[in-house]
């Protein structure tokens, strides 16, 4: 089987992305299209794996727009003189949301389509928020081209069907960790990783934030956040799980838009939330988020707090947890395969696509 992979603004080795590309190259030819640079050394041919970087930056043109579409234009290049049996979208070209897939179409090729998130809520800024209903037209337009799409929670994906009235076969696949740690190998620091967000987008009450800073360190890494103790510089993926290891809790409780139950949020899988319950380290969850605090209650692997209210009842709760925390250590271990991408996983992915292929 052949595969072409349009990976569009994700960068190379894009851990979602890379994992797909790794999985078809086992079942034959793939063509990968990424955002990058038009390295040589990138872009030669890797085994079944044929690279092809493509960055909007360095497209001709002055402008942005112009930029865009003259990326887009090459994608549709792609698709249309490529040999494949299946195109497997992670994202899709903003000047040509829809022809890409019945291009794909036109040929008599299978079509899948990754959604990384609720598109139609995250493409556009807030202020252009009133043309939403302009991308849920496009969504219906582009789900009722494919032959199944895969998602990353079971409330995104009811949240996209019921809104465009379309339902495909699908599969959902959450950002599962790479690898994991051993619980219990690391000795655990008072401290507090943030994670999920920049300082910006932290929604947390002040007096209950300055009332961790008394008990726990507050350290962040990869990312500025001005609220932390220490910000850590970006590490290599092993490292950064060895460092999670040895933090009390990680502590997600990310804002991106100004409403608390903006649907990308509240019904997101971040990579750092599986990242952290694979590494052994349990995590603090604001309520808002339905997806998380599924899992969580699920498993019993952290707390689920109001981080914007009653700032000395959620304190007690974290400082008074001692006798909760080897449970939550026992249940990171007892559901481990729950967390971490492994081939019983794999093997459901492929039979999906063999499904798709053979209907």
């Amino acid at each position: 089987m052949k595969t072409l992979v349009v990976g569009y603004d994700h960068s190379w080795k894009d851990k979602r992305v890379m994992r797909t590309i790794e999985i078809f190259s086992k079942l034959g030819k793939v063509y990968y299209q990424f955002s990058g640079s038009n390295d040589l050394s990138i872009a030669q041919s890797k085994g079944d794996i044929q690279c092809f970087p493509l960055s909007r930056d360095e497209m001709p043109g002055r402008h942005r727009l112009i930029k865009r579409v003259r990326l887009d234009q090459e994608i549709l290049r792609l698709v249309q003189d490529l040999d494949y049996d299946l195109a497997y979208f992670h994202s899709f070209p903003a000047s040509q949301p829809i022809k890409l897939f019945r291009e794909v179409k036109k040929r008599g090729k299978k079509l899948l389509y990754d959604l990384h998130e609720i598109m139609p809520v995250q493409f556009l800024p807030e202020k252009y928020s009133f043309l939403n209903p302009v991308l849920w037209q496009i969504l219906k337009a582009q789900l009722s081209l494919v032959d199944g799409v895969i998602g990353v929670s079971d409330e995104a994906m009811k949240m996209m069907f019921e809104k465009t009235g379309i339902t495909k076969p699908f599969l959902i696949i959450p950002n599962y960790a790479v690898t994991g740690m051993q619980i219990g190998r690391n000795v655990k620091n008072a401290e507090i990783a943030i994670v999920g967000g920049t300082s910006r987008k932290i929604t947390i009450n002040g007096n209950l934030l300055k009332e961790l800073k008394k008990n726990f360190k507050l350290i962040s890494i990869g990312t500025n956040c001005d609220i932390v103790d220490e910000e850590l510089p970006f590490m290599d993926y092993e490292l950064m799980m060895d460092r999670i290891s040895k933090v009390k809790y990680t502590l997600l409780a990310f804002q991106s838009r100004s409403d608390p139950q903006y649907p990308n949020d509240i019904y997101s899988l971040p990579n750092k939330f599986y990242d952290s319950l694979a590494a052994g380290t349990p995590v603090i969850i604001d309520n808002r988020f339905v997806s998380m605090k599924k899992i969580i209650e699920e498993t019993n692997t952290g707390l689920i707090l109001d981080l914007s209210k009653e700032p000395y009842k959620d304190l007690s709760l974290i400082l008074n947890a001692s006798g909760s925390y080897d449970s939550y250590l026992k249940n990171l271990g007892r559901y481990y395969d729950k967390f971490v991408w492994d081939n019983s996983k794999e093997d459901y992915f492929v039979d999906f696509i063999a499904t798709i292929m053979n209907s």
